[in-house]
Parts: structure tokens; sequence; C-alpha cells
């Protein structure tokens, strides 16, 4: 893992992200290269049969000033770390870059539409890369204790092998397995992670009868009882525009609420 783009918006959590996203090129030995879209200086709106136009221009640039303090904050002494503009929204820079780097960073989803779902589908299905949600309170500390979310799928199996790079610092890693799965064979996987220098835990959790947001919020709960600094899930379901309505409604529920890091494989 060599290469980590994030976008930031001007946002006031821009500062949090990149430090969790600063915290993760650290462990891997990654370079770091964080985008910011600048927004159009005019804009149309359209409000039933009424067309107005408006300037933008100071929030663009109140954004991008933003957008820059918080790089220098946190990046200012990184050589390998650069910040770049793009006249573009975060959607589209992520869909024509993000297949030349090998994670992409978003922030934490506050509700399940608009731009942030936006650069999250453009990030799980338009790039073939892992993706990292970054929350709001920055984690800049080494990934200590990663967990799995493992259920036997093929989204999870991708979600392993993308996370790899970032389970070896800590050689040990929780696999959370749901009871309500059935019967999912946990032994060949543990011998995959031990394979690449990861010892494996296995830690069940309560899923019986439970919604699927229900799941989602089990998965969280299993992961903050494993004290979780990073939590590796395979992502079900497909791209909505401009929404994650897509996506399964644990899924959904996890990147929505997930105190830690999430990283997620379609």
């Amino acid at each position: 893992m060599k290469r980590i783009l994030i976008v930031i918006d001007g946002s006031e959590n821009d500062a949090e992200s990149l430090a969790t996203a600063a915290g993760i090129a650290d462990t891997v030995g990654a370079h770091l290269t964080v985008a910011h879209p600048r927004v159009a200086k005019h804009s149309i709106a359209n409000v039933g049969e009424l067309t107005f136009a408006g300037d933008d221009s100071s929030h663009s640039e109140a954004a991008e000033a933003s957008a820059k303090a918080a790089f220098d904050t946190v990046c200012g002494d990184r050589p390998e770390a650069r910040f770049q503009i793009y006249e573009a929204n975060g959607e589209a820079i992520i869909t024509a870059l993000g297949h030349a780097f090998d994670l992409v960073v978003v922030e934490r989803l506050s509700r399940e539409e608009g731009p942030a779902a936006g650069n999250l589908n453009a990030a799980l299905f338009e790039t073939g890369r892992s993706v990292l949600i970054a929350p709001p309170a920055s984690t800049p500390q080494a990934i200590a204790r990663p967990a799995i979310a493992w259920n036997g799928t093929a989204q999870s199996a991708r979600a392993i092998k993308s996370a790899i790079p970032l389970l070896q610092p800590s050689g040990a890693v929780v696999l959370l397995v749901g009871s309500g799965a059935g019967a999912v064979a946990t032994e060949a996987i543990v011998d995959y992670l031990a394979a690449h220098e990861v010892a494996a835990v296995v830690q069940s959790y309560q899923s019986e009868k439970l919604t699927a947001r229900a799941r989602g919020r089990a998965v969280i709960a299993a992961a903050r009882e494993a004290a979780a600094s990073l939590l590796v899930l395979g992502a079900f379901g497909e791209s909505r525009p401009q929404a994650i309505a897509g996506l399964g409604r644990a899924t959904r529920k996890i990147v929505t609420a997930a105190p830690m890091p999430v990283l997620l494989q379609s």
C-alpha cells in the first residue's frame, strides 16, 4: 500500500479526517494525496418554474482556505503529502483518480444521501479499490487492535486481502462472527491470516433474529467490545446516485455510525 487519496471539502471535520488518513499512511509507509473539490463560482438553481443565478465565489474561497489550513496543520511537515485543487466535485475526483491509488479515504457520512454519499459510492463502485471511512474524531495513532467482520462471503474475503498491510503491523486481529450467520467456517481464514503473520482470535456476537440495521448495530457493538481501532468488512449492494440506498441496510448503519475507522471492499 503506497498511495492514499483523501478528498476534503473545507468542512469542520477536515483536520480530524486528515489525521486519520495520515495515521494510516504512517502505518503502511504510504504517500498521501489530499484533493479539494473547488465548487463553481456561479451556479444555477431551479425552483419550480423560476431560475436563479447565484455567485458561490465566497463559499468556494472560504472552503478552499479552510481545507488548505487543515492540510497545513496536519500535513505541513510531511514532504510526502501533497495538496491539490480540482475544478470538479468530490465524486468526479474520486471516479477519475481513485484507481491510481491503493486506498481511498472518505469522511464518515452524517446522512444517507448528498455529496458525501456520492463520494462513498464513487470510491466503492468506480475505483476497484478499498475504501477507508474516517470517523469525525481523529484516530492518528497506530492500528493497535483491528477487527474483521467475517461472514464467509467473497466481499469479506476481498476486504481482508486489501487490509493485510494494515493488519500486519499489529500482528493480531479479532475475527467477529455473528451467531445468526449459520455455520460460518473460520479455520481457513484464520490459517490465511497466519500465513501473513497475523494471529486471529475468533469472537462471536449475538445477531440472530435481528433486522438488518440491528445487525449493523450489533457489529459496531462487537467491535467496541473488542476495543477495535479499525473495522474491516465487505460492502454489499450497488451504487445509487447521490445516495447509499443501494447498500445493504446493515452496511448503511455501519458506515454512518461506526466510531472507529472502517475499511470496506465491494
